[in-house]
């Protein structure tokens, strides 16, 4: 079963990694270089084969702190510390302790640990090499013979590898490299590394790297700049660290590369993908082509209550709600097959059993063959987004004070009246209500004190209608009732005379008792008018006869019938 593409991109590093130890394997032992991998704690994870030999410890008992028990006692916690900062600061780190030999012997060694980040630019621990000085020189390597030793070192490895002098000029390639560039070693020695081989958006980095033709400070380290190659730019990943004598002294930058071109476009798909959602709070499972869970984040165990324990193995169905038909289901994974993707908002479950919506995508990973070898699920909880949704729904379409539909919200349903009594063949009533002597009370009370009695007013008219009804407020004291599916106007009628008198009650508000009426003027679909705005002016209009023949009164637009 091929791996996930999350996996996948978690162990890029590590098999760069893996690729440079093949490297120091051939080479450490003439040039006293081990190789030591640490994760993002700062415990060794991984120490090169020669390790044993220099050491008498078994590559296996130094693994975790374990490594330190060669180290001399009186260096360990200035080690400690300059590792701790290292891993903090997720950077390198250059030091010399003393490291205890296989025969017993204390021998001073120089380590450069250079911070590692995955693809992606997460930090995924450190890389160090731990060379050896000369001690009075054993094995009478000279500098120009530990110098070679570095470059055959570079020439056996799968990578592309390139020794930078601190002029900027190339001392070194391997033939990996020299088939990028498609030219012979000799045509590249020499040659301006940065001024020729480096993508011009990334020269000013690698530059600074060597500015003032010195030894860079900042090495050991991993970068990512682009090259030009016979293919075109193409983006690597470098291991850069210095080449030193016996003595520590630098001589060269030796950079060891891998094309991430590929993975970082795979990388910043599912990034682009995920930066749609607030990343801080996005889950992700990723299952195998049977749809069985293989790898699920934090995220994931936080938003839905299960456990990795929980999960894996399973299919994501243990997540659903039940809210959801299977012909829903059937379509989203149509839309999977034939499009590759899907998006849009599910009701889920936790574990718990309690429900929450979220939004969800959903991406098919492809194997070099192009079968599906995995699936991708994104998703968030949207809980808060929609309760805002609603409440800005609201407020768009309910009035503050009241919380009766506004006009915005009766004109549609006022259509869709409209259309049922097209359909159907039904006649509703549209009431236009107006209280009588509302702006003196206002004005003698005070706004608050009147508020209260349009929110008063507004109870009144919603136990007067039928749930099938609806009272809106157009604004100030007009408020509206449209009455659905009456057989004739004198229905209406008799709900009118009902508004009437329960607008006409005594309302009081804290010590006060206040009175009012109401003038209510009543227009007939489809008798009348069938137009929505038509409708509201007609009503109005017959509203304004009732306050002129006396207030407290219903008058009708047209006939009564």
């Amino acid at each position: 079963m091929g791996r996930s593409t999350l996996e996948r991109v978690q162990s890029l590093a590590h098999d760069l990694i893996e690729a440079g130890n093949e490297h120091f394997r051939i080479a450490a032992q003439p040039a006293r270089i081990l190789f030591w991998l640490a994760d993002t704690c700062g415990d060794c994870e991984l120490v090169s084969s020669n390790w044993t030999d220099f050491t008498g410890q078994k590559a296996g008992d130094a693994l975790g702190q374990g490594w330190l028990d060669v180290v001399m006692v009186q260096d360990r916690a200035q080690l400690l510390e300059a590792l701790r900062l290292g891993v903090e600061a997720q950077q390198g780190v250059h030091l010399r302790y003393r490291l205890l030999l296989a025969d017993g012997r204390a021998c001073w060694v120089q380590h450069d640990a250079a911070a590692r980040f995955l693809p992606s630019g997460k930090f995924n621990g450190l890389v160090g090499t731990i060379t050896g000085e000369s001690d009075a020189h054993a094995g009478g390597v000279a500098l120009e013979q530990a110098a070679q030793q570095v470059f055959d070192f570079l020439n056996d490895i799968p990578m592309a590898a390139v020794a930078m002098g601190f002029d900027g000029s190339v001392v070194h390639c391997n033939q990996v490299m020299s088939a990028l560039c498609k030219r012979n070693d000799a045509a590249l020695l020499g040659q301006s590394w940065i001024d020729l081989h480096v993508s011009p958006e990334c020269r000013a980095q690698v530059a600074s790297l060597v500015d003032g033709n010195i030894a860079p400070s900042v090495l050991p380290a991993e970068i990512e700049y682009q090259i030009e190659t016979r293919d075109g730019s193409r983006l690597f990943r470098w291991h850069l660290t210095l080449i030193r004598n016996f003595d520590g002294e630098p001589i060269s930058i030796a950079m060891l590369g891998s094309d991430i071109t590929q993975w970082r476009r795979m990388v910043d798909h599912l990034r682009l993908t995920a930066q749609v959602f607030d990343t801080s709070h996005e889950a992700m499972v990723i299952t195998d082509r049977n749809n069985r869970i293989v790898s699920v984040n934090d995220a994931f165990t936080v938003l839905t209550g299960y456990s990795r324990e929980d999960a894996l193995g399973k299919n994501p169905s243990i997540l659903q709600s039940g809210r959801h038909t299977s012909e829903f289901y059937q379509t989203m994974w149509k839309c999977i097959a034939e499009q590759g993707h899907w998006r849009g908002e599910v009701w889920d479950r936790r574990k718990d059993h309690s429900f929450y919506p979220k939004f969800l995508a959903i991406s098919v990973i492809r194997d070099s063959n192009g079968e599906v070898s995995n699936y991708a699920a994104i998703f968030y909880d949207v809980t808060e987004r929609k309760a805002l949704e609603d409440k800005l729904d609201r407020l768009a379409h309910y009035d503050a004070l009241t919380g009766l539909p506004n006009r915005m919200l009766l004109q549609d349903r006022l259509e869709q009246a409209i259309a049922v009594g097209e359909r159907k063949n039904q006649k509703f009533a549209l009431l236009f209500i107006d209280l009588d002597g509302f702006k003196l009370v206002n004005d003698r009370v005070g706004h608050p004190t009147g508020d209260e009695v349009l929110k008063a007013v507004a109870q009144r008219l919603q136990a007067v209608i039928r749930g099938m009804d609806t009272v809106a407020r157009l604004g100030g004291d007009e408020f509206v009732i449209i009455l659905a599916d009456i057989r004739h106007a004198q229905d209406a009628g008799l709900v009118a005379e009902k508004v009437v008198d329960s607008l006409s009650e005594p309302y009081l508000v804290g010590a006060q008792t206040l009175a009012l009426s109401a003038s209510i003027g009543v227009s007939i679909y489809p008798n009348d008018v069938q137009k929505a705005d038509e409708l509201l002016r007609t009503a109005d209009e017959a509203m304004y006869q009732a306050k002129h023949g006396g207030k407290r009164q219903v008058r009708f637009y047209g006939s009564v019938g």
